[in-house]
């Protein structure tokens, strides 16, 4: 259980983002003690669907990944270093990211209507190619608990991911491979209140998707949950 308070704020296109204040989360990779407030504009709330998924996320990208398995370069480059990073981002609906080649890119909204996976080649404000290789998403939400309680995320993907949740890194995959449910299982314990979760995939090439549910240890879909982006 957390006993300090930690306090982010992003600042992107003069509009503050976010103020932090403490919570009482911890994982399997450690305590954590940030829950982000969620900005003044946001959608939702969803629902989990019937098995825990989440439908309904912020989506960003594309950005590059460069080179040949297993050396793809950009699932270690932190394509949101300049606002905040990976590990303090804090993203809303607009919110513009400039790259490297002078393009930008834009974060918004998209819901898995027909599948509990996210398939970003049908995400249409990423413009993607057919198939298109060597790239990388973000995805981003937040999770609203109305009491403590203790979850499991599980996590499928395609290709590989990392995961955060309230800034702290809870899973991490380099891996090429096809996406199943649950390949990976995080326990956390959740606070009440709000709690931020982000994923970065990324593509070699092939299909390009992820899914992710928020489950009891047992593997029902967690109640008391409330979806945001």
């Amino acid at each position: 259980m957390c006993t300090y308070k930690t306090f982010f704020q992003i600042t992107t296109l003069a509009v503050a983002a976010i103020c932090a204040s403490l919570v009482g989360c911890e994982s399997a990779a450690g305590p954590t003690c940030t829950e982000a407030k969620k900005p003044a504009t946001v959608l939702g709330p969803y629902e989990l669907d019937e098995e825990g998924f989440i439908t309904n996320w912020l989506i960003v990208g594309p950005f590059p990944n460069p080179g040949e398995r297993p050396d793809n370069q950009g699932f270690h480059v932190d394509y949101l270093k300049n606002y905040g990073g990976e590990a303090k981002h804090v993203s809303f609906n607009g919110m513009q990211i400039d790259k490297d080649d002078g393009t930008s890119v834009k974060w918004a909204p998209y819901e898995a209507t027909y599948t509990s996976s996210v398939n970003f080649f049908e995400v249409d404000h990423l413009e993607l190619g057919y198939e298109q290789d060597d790239i990388l998403a973000y995805a981003a939400c937040w999770l609203k608990c109305e009491k403590d309680m203790k979850v499991q995320i599980r996590v499928g993907s395609d290709d590989g991911y990392k995961l955060w949740l309230d800034h702290k890194i809870i899973g991490e995959e380099h891996v090429y491979r096809a996406a199943y449910r649950d390949q990976e299982s995080y326990p956390v314990k959740l606070s009440e209140g709000m709690h931020i979760l982000l994923i970065k995939v990324d593509q070699d090439y092939g299909s390009f998707e992820f899914m992710l549910r928020v489950v009891t240890p047992d593997g029902s879909k967690a109640t008391g949950i409330k979806v945001y982006n």
